[in-house]
């Protein structure tokens, strides 16, 4: 993360965290109460912090003032938040992904400083994301248990914006029959699609690339992987309409 120019600026005002970190707060006595909250928004490829307009809705989706632009190089800044209330941080940039995340405030009569970074998708055709952690085992079609959030967060992002249109690209683990590793690959993209279309992404905006031949980016391994790690052919997603 880069070095923060405001940081001598104000003690409340842009404190750094790991990207997908928890919420952090800090309380300290103060006259009345009062909750700042501040961060960045980072491109989810390469973590860069970026520009992006933002908005601040309270639990019922009402939005609270006029839409908000962060900075690269200064992140963003909501103030007057209400202790014990529930908002809603949504971005709202037609660059990116729409996206919202939902911020518990806690009950406090103490001065409250949060930090909280935000990752942002980029939306634009033909942008393609690989799907990690894999949702699948070696040589497995079925999705493999633990994968549904990550899944899930994937299927969110395509109900939230439902101009957005997708192609499953899916690879087999190994070179072998140009047939069974077609059906192998289409076996994993249906089970992904079936998925998404679970946690109601549109059938006919998903559609699918079954390979059979290995990814040519990311191939087995010459060599013996470490014992209990197993090449897995790589899933992708990517974007064909928005």
């Amino acid at each position: 993360m880069k070095t923060l120019t405001m940081r001598a600026f104000a003690t409340f005002l842009f404190a750094t965290v790991l990207m997908a970190a928890p919420l952090r707060v800090q309380a300290q006595s103060a006259t009345g109460t009062v909750v700042t909250m501040s961060g960045f928004f980072s491109k989810g490829v390469d973590n860069e912090p970026t520009e992006a307009a933002y908005a601040l809705y309270d639990s019922k989706g009402k939005k609270i003032g006029q839409t908000l632009r962060s900075s690269a190089k200064e992140g963003y800044l909501v103030t007057g938040l209400k202790p014990g209330e529930t908002y809603i941080i949504r971005a709202e940039d037609p660059r990116f992904f729409r996206q919202e995340w939902t911020i518990d405030i806690p009950a406090t009569s103490k001065y409250l400083e949060i930090s909280r970074d935000f990752q942002l998708y980029v939306l634009e055709v033909g942008r393609k994301v690989k799907v990690l952690p894999s949702p699948f085992d070696a040589k497995k079609t079925t999705l493999k248990p633990g994968t549904e959030d990550a899944l899930a967060k994937t299927a969110r992002l395509f109900v939230m914006n439902p101009n957005a249109n997708l192609e499953l690209i899916c690879y087999p683990d190994a070179e072998g029959p140009a047939d069974a590793a077609q059906k192998f690959s289409s076996a994993r993209a249906e089970a992904v699609k079936a998925f998404l279309v679970s946690k109601g992404v549109s059938a006919d905006r998903i559609s699918i690339r079954a390979v059979s031949t290995v990814d040519p980016l990311d191939p087995p391994p010459i060599r013996a992987s470490a014992k209990g790690k197993r090449y897995v052919g790589p899933v992708y997603l990517v974007i064909t309409k928005v």
